[in-house]
């Protein structure tokens, strides 16, 4: 469903359109304004704060944010608690955030990526076995796909 609303920005008063997009990690919402400028809006999972795609935490989501709140439910807004991990050496820089918890005893990690937008979830089968799973019509946001084979090998060093 496609909502209107005002916004005032930098002393402009700004029309634009929120539409949701569902994601079962984050509130998320493609946002056009009447200027042409559009992005996707999403909620940090741990900070529970308005995050604008690829820019973080501007002041233009924060507003956006404080719109989009009153068509969510209190009850429905979750807060988890994520850790994070930063290894850089030359050109090379691995930066993530992860969620652990056990599913019908297996070890499920929720991947963040550095911009705080959920990636994937893994799930430890076993020493050597890993199962991915992704959110389908993850478009307008790409992830380094090197991601995938690295994270697994760097969870495994972790101390739980």
């Amino acid at each position: 469903m496609i909502k209107p609303i005002q916004l005032l920005y930098n002393n402009r008063l700004y029309m634009a359109e929120i539409s949701e997009i569902y994601h079962p990690i984050h509130w998320m919402f493609y946002v056009n304004f009447d200027d042409g400028y559009e992005n996707i809006f999403f909620s940090d999972v741990e900070s529970g704060k308005w995050v604008e795609q690829d820019l973080g935490f501007t002041t233009l989501a924060e507003l956006v944010g404080k719109k989009i709140n009153s068509y969510i439910p209190k009850d429905k807004i979750t807060r988890k608690s994520v850790h994070w991990y930063h290894e850089g050496s030359g050109d090379k820089n691995i930066h993530f955030g992860y969620c652990r918890f056990v599913v019908d005893g297996y070890c499920t990690y929720e991947i963040y990526g550095g911009n705080k937008r959920y990636m994937f979830t893994l799930v430890k089968l076993n020493n050597e076995l890993w199962q991915l799973f992704k959110v389908p019509g993850m478009a307008g946001w790409n992830y380094n796909e090197d991601y995938i084979e690295e994270i697994p090998f760097i969870i495994d060093t972790f101390k739980f």
